[in-house]
This record gives C-alpha cells, sequence and structure tokens, in this order.
C-alpha cells in the first residue's frame, strides 16, 4: 500500500484535496458553469485521480485512531463534538475514495469490503446522531470487527488490485452519467429514490472535479467544482427532507412522487445543456 516511500503526491496537494471535499456541498447563489466544460482527459489524468484519492485515504486515515473512535461508541454509544469531527472527517476519505472507485476504474464499483465499511460509517454516524443507542452500539460492533487488521489488509489488498480506465473510456462514462441526467430531468415528477440516484450523479462529479483541480488547477475546473459543489449542496437538503417525511409516514421513498424544484431543475438543465458529448 501507500507509504511516505512510494507517495507521489505532497501532504499540501492532500490537503488541499481535503479541504476541497469539506466544502463539495456548500452552496452559492452566483456560481456559474465555465465557458466551456473540460470533457477531455489523458490516460494519465485517470491515474492520478485514483492514486491521490488512494494516498488522501491511506495516508490521512488512521486505523487506531478510527479504532479508538468506535470503541468509544461501542461502550457510551455517542462522540463528544471534538471526536464527532474525527469521525466526520474519516467518513469523508473513505466516501471520497468509493467515488475514486466508481468513477476511474473499469468495473465503476467500490469493493465488496471497502463499500461495507464505507456504508457501515454511515448507519453509525446516522444512528449517533439521532440518539439511537442501541442502533450504534450494533453498528459500532460490526465496524470495530472490520477495522482489525487482516480485514484492513484485505481492503488495502482490494484497492491496489483496482485497474484504471482509459482517458477515453472514463470520458465515455462521464457523458454516459450526464446523459442518464438528462433523460430523468425530461419527466416532470420523479421518486425520493430515483432523485438520490441523480444526486449520485453530482456527487460523483464534484469529487472527480476536486481532484482534476488539486492536481492539475486551473480557472475552468474551479469554476466548474463550484457549481457541481452547489448542485451538490441543494440536493443534499432536499434529500434530507424527503427521507425526513418517509420516517415521519408522509411520502413513501420508493413510491410517492413529487416535483422537482424549478431553480434546481434549471441549474441541472443548464449543466446537461453546456455539457460537450463530444470530444474536445
Amino acid at each position: 500500500m501507500v507509504t511516505e516511500a512510494t507517495a507521489r503526491f505532497s501532504d499540501q496537494q492532500l490537503n488541499r484535496l481535503f479541504e476541497a471535499i469539506l466544502v463539495n456541498d456548500v452552496s452559492e447563489d452566483h456560481v456559474s458553469l465555465p465557458e466551456t466544460i473540460p470533457s477531455s482527459f489523458m490516460d494519465n489524468v485517470v491515474r492520478d485521480c485514483f492514486e491521490i484519492s488512494l494516498e488522501l485515504w491511506a495516508r490521512q486515515v488512521d486505523r487506531r485512531a478510527l479504532a479508538v473512535l468506535v470503541d468509544h461508541l461501542v461502550l457510551s454509544a455517542d462522540l463528544n463534538s471534538r471526536e464527532r469531527v474525527s469521525f466526520k472527517h474519516i467518513r469523508a476519505k473513505f466516501k471520497h475514495m468509493r467515488f475514486a472507485c466508481v468513477l476511474y476504474t473499469t468495473r465503476h464499483q467500490s469493493p465488496i469490503l471497502f463499500k461495507s465499511m464505507t456504508t457501515l460509517m454511515g448507519h453509525v454516524q446516522d444512528a449517533f446522531r439521532n440518539g439511537h443507542s442501541l442502533k450504534t452500539r450494533l453498528y459500532a460492533l460490526a465496524l470495530r470487527i472490520m477495522i482489525i487488521s487482516p480485514y484492513w489488509r484485505m481492503m488495502e489488498r482490494e484497492l491496489s488490485r483496482m485497474k484504471q480506465e482509459t482517458g477515453a473510456a472514463f470520458e465515455e462514462y462521464l457523458r454516459k452519467q450526464i446523459n442518464t441526467l438528462s433523460d430523468s430531468l425530461r419527466a416532470d415528477r420523479m421518486t425520493a429514490h430515483h432523485f438520490h440516484a441523480l444526486r449520485k450523479i453530482i456527487s460523483r462529479q464534484v469529487s472527480f472535479f476536486d481532484d482534476y483541480r488539486t492536481i492539475f488547477p486551473d480557472d475552468r475546473s474551479d469554476a466548474m467544482a463550484r457549481y457541481l459543489s452547489d448542485l451538490n449542496g441543494r440536493m443534499g437538503r432536499m434529500h434530507d427532507d424527503l427521507v425526513l417525511k418517509h420516517a415521519q409516514g408522509k411520502q413513501n421513498y420508493h413510491k410517492c412522487q413529487f416535483t422537482l424544484d424549478t431553480a434546481l431543475r434549471e441549474k441541472l438543465n443548464g449543466l446537461v445543456r453546456q455539457y460537450p458529448m463530444r470530444r474536445e
């Protein structure tokens, strides 16, 4: 796995990437797309974006520190404010690496153990945030088992065996994602489940442009990342509201349909209209 001796990226680059991740769902009222959206990428771009995500996870996630946090959750079902931030930051690095697996590898999937652990961290966080002590302890206990050395080494092997896409195949993947978004926006109404699938497309795009602007900084990639962050934040808040309505019994998550907010629909359509569907 990645060590200081084999690292390709500096601590400054990794820190800059994580700073971008922390604001990748922050909404800004007055952000616009760049005049031309970057859409042509060489093989080395895909490789570098995957590797910086991997280095962020491998070099900045401390397995022992995570174990201490999870032990606290097993015992007390809660974390103090400082510990909550630490857990949130570790989970953010896991999520970013999961996006990297989906974006940059030939299978466009996260390895099973890594995906399971990332999902479990989300369940733990939701449980202790909402004060569900029993759920917190049960999820934390399952997570604690996955943190032990054998499982952790298996996750590392999973990630090290991932095969990256070519630049051309990656471009085609991004275009297919935008086409899926375009097709969905033609419908007047959608379910919360369908909406969540669309938000994942935006989340993956912003994850990529965070990687890209960290390694290849320019005005276009920065503008693109900010526009996508705005969309990601708006969609995230809307999805939280839909989940709450489902929990309250007001609206079935999988069956009930709703009309998408007009302003959000227009911002999504703006992305679709301007996104180049052919190689630059």
